[in-house]
């Protein structure tokens, strides 16, 4: 690869309103060692400021960015982005618009 061309993943994100849902896709740089939350933070600060998610702390304390990526449930400022991803709330349902949830009492007694 020449040192000009940059890697990418390409990312299909569950956007839902309260009418309907769907996927987007979005290409973004592969950078060693960013979390899934860095690759949505990327789409909303370069490519889509419309995207909804949630976050906090972004160590895995608060849990706030519980999603579910590739079929696990996982937090997304402590999971790994390595490859391409779907990224999906965290339980069916439980989405307000896109990835923003209603988080479970537990999690939401945390923040």
């Amino acid at each position: 690869m020449a040192k000009d061309e940059t890697q990418s993943i390409s990312v299909k994100v569950m956007r839902k309103t309260p009418k309907e849902k769907e996927f987007s896709t979005y290409e973004v740089p592969k950078v060693e060692g960013q979390s899934v939350l860095g690759v949505l933070k990327y789409i909303y600060d370069n490519i889509d400021p419309g995207l909804g998610f949630n976050y906090s702390c972004r160590i895995g304390l608060c849990s706030s960015c519980i999603s579910r990526v590739n079929g696990k449930v996982v937090l997304a400022c402590t999971t790994l982005a390595n490859d391409d991803l779907v990224i999906e709330p965290y339980k069916e349902g439980a989405a307000v618009r896109d990835l923003i949830t209603e988080l479970p009492p537990v999690i939401k007694s945390l923040i």
